[in-house]
């Protein structure tokens, strides 16, 4: 047998803490998870049973809302109230709804007296009590009008009514009030479908209902005042999930009990069973883990003899492994870096060599006697007819002069280049007149960004050069904004333009790698983009023969901007 390899007992040894600590972890995350799903789960059923419940409440409310407010209800109330319609036609009105109603109710009608028009309890409920207590919500809802008021009735026993009022107004003159006595009995028929337990109070805690009196304090006296401190509750030795929902249109708090008892047996014999698993499994792994170091050993001494090829001098060699597992990976990863790394190299060499060709175009445009002399012939001319704007002239052309002799900076500001290339338009104005016309738009936050010096010069003199040759007024427009971590450098001119066949050569021209001595100036600053500022960065153009002609510098700024 092989003695082991200090790697690979260090590999072991890492492991196996890594894999105990792991499965502990796992078991205890395992627990909480139980836990936490457990938790979740008494969650959602108490949601699920408050939205059921208010629902219903709501599904009830408005059906009774809508019967006291209807247009034709409402004038059968007020002509009953005074005393032009029957109390047979309202009885047969309040039959028809409480045969469908989920909660049936009983009415008073009031005139406007607070006299009582019409009842539909028998002569037993319509005690003094009720209608002193009638009386007392008929006061209270002139308080809310035009607004439904609720209450709550309580006259003995444990059962409570839900009461809703409704002022009515003819002509905006009070005539009388309409009261809907809602049903306690029915209340259990439309919530037996549930199977949590239910408390619906109105606002001042008067309970409209309660699925399990069980619940309630021995001391209150159809009042309901929750333990709003705890989420679970013991009542009777009873451990219960509690919930609130608040309906602020009726003014109700709906209560939610959902019996949960604590089985501390289930608890202890999971708890085991998860921590008993968790030991089989640290053995299990440990086993494993002997085999799988000493697999990953060998992988790693043959990768790094084939490291030790590349580092002796073979750049372009590639690790071939068939092992199988995650240093195949590596390997393959390696492979791919290095390749990286020598395309990033023959990048920087083709980087370089287009800056020595940019500066040697730059000398060339910085010493162009064509440019030189006829700056000179305005200056010559306007020292005679204008010496103040030769003047001018002068300084703009001293500028452009002092600037692109400097070849110590290489990049510098978009406000810097942009100050150059004004003075070169003004100059340009200047000989031209009014047959050149320009526009300048860069947006503020453009002008600190650090571009290549004399990025735009060369494009915005193809516009004169090639837009003259055909027409006898040229018009540039340069714009600059920034969009999405890129800033867009625009030149366009309503010059001659290009013909499609040619425009589509030029277009293949920049997406091609070789050198064109052509349209070099267009390819060699595509490609000087490219490589600085990456693939998705570069130069597009846009043109119609006889219209214009588009030429946009897209640049990535995520690192300035």
């Amino acid at each position: 047998m092989n003695e082991k390899s200090k790697f690979q007992k260090d590999l072991e040894q890492l492991a196996t803490k890594r894999i105990l600590a792991s499965i502990l972890i796992g078991c205890l995350f395992f627990c909480a998870a139980i836990v936490v799903i457990s938790t979740a789960d008494q969650y959602l059923k108490k949601q699920r049973h408050l939205d059921a419940v208010a629902s219903t409440f709501r599904e009830t409310y408005d059906s009774i809302a809508d019967y006291l407010t209807g247009k034709d209800n409402t004038e059968l109330f007020i002509n009953n109230a005074s005393k032009n319609v029957s109390s047979d036609e309202l009885q047969y009105l309040l039959s028809r709804f409480n045969l469908d109603a989920p909660v049936g109710i009983h009415l008073l009608i009031t005139n406007a007296q607070d006299e009582l028009t019409f009842s539909s309890f028998s002569k037993e409920d319509l005690n003094l009590h009720r209608l002193e207590f009638n009386r007392l919500a008929l006061k209270n809802a002139k308080k809310n009008s035009p607004h439904l008021y609720s209450t709550v009735y309580y006259f003995s026993g444990d059962t409570s009514e839900y009461v809703i009022v409704y002022p009515l107004f003819r002509a905006q003159e009070y005539v009388g009030s309409v009261s809907a006595y809602l049903k306690e009995g029915d209340w259990g028929r439309s919530f037996l479908k549930y199977q949590y337990d239910t408390i619906i109070t109105a606002s001042n805690s008067n309970i409209i209902y309660c699925s399990n009196t069980s619940l309630l304090s021995e001391h209150t006296i159809n009042k309901y005042r929750p333990d709003g401190k705890h989420v679970y509750q013991w009542i009777n030795g009873n451990r219960y999930l509690t919930g609130t929902r608040y309906l602020e249109e009726p003014g109700i708090y709906i209560y939610s009990y959902i019996y949960s008892p604590v089985n501390y047996s289930y608890m202890l014999i999971g708890t085991v069973i998860i921590f008993g698993l968790g030991i089989i499994w640290a053995f299990l792994f440990f086993r494993l883990l002997q085999m799988m170091a000493s697999k990953t050993s060998e992988s790693v001494q043959k990768l790094v003899k084939e490291i030790r090829i590349i580092r002796k001098g073979s750049p372009n060699h590639v690790i071939v492994l068939n092992t199988g597992d995650e240093i195949e990976e590596i390997a393959d990863q390696i492979n791919k870096m290095v390749a990286n790394i020598n395309e990033l190299n023959q990048k920087n060499l083709d980087l370089l060599q287009i800056n020595n060709r940019m500066e040697m175009q730059n000398l060339q445009a910085q010493i162009n006697p064509h440019f030189i002399y006829n700056t000179l012939e305005n200056i010559r001319y306007l020292i005679v007819v204008n010496a103040q704007k030769a003047d001018a002239l002068i300084e703009h052309f001293t500028h452009i002069l002092r600037y692109s002799i400097n070849n110590t900076k290489h990049s510098v500001t978009l406000q810097e280049d942009m100050e150059y290339i004004e003075d070169y338009l003004f100059i340009q104005k200047t000989r031209f007149g009014k047959r050149f016309e320009y526009e300048i738009d860069i947006a503020p936050e453009c002008e600190r960004i650090v571009i290549p010096k004399l990025l735009m010069q060369p494009l915005i003199e193809n516009s004169l050069k090639y837009g003259f040759k055909k027409k006898a007024n040229i018009s540039v427009s340069i714009r600059g904004w920034i969009k999405d971590h890129y800033m867009f450098l625009q030149i366009a001119d309503d010059g001659p333009g290009q013909p499609r066949i040619i425009l589509e050569s030029i277009r293949n021209l920049l997406r091609s790698n070789e050198i064109n001595t052509v349209h070099n100036g267009l390819q060699n600053i595509n490609r000087r983009v490219i490589l600085e500022y990456g693939q998705e960065s570069g130069l597009s153009i846009e043109s119609e023969e006889g219209e214009y002609f588009i030429v946009t510098l897209k640049l990535w700024i995520g690192g300035q901007f």
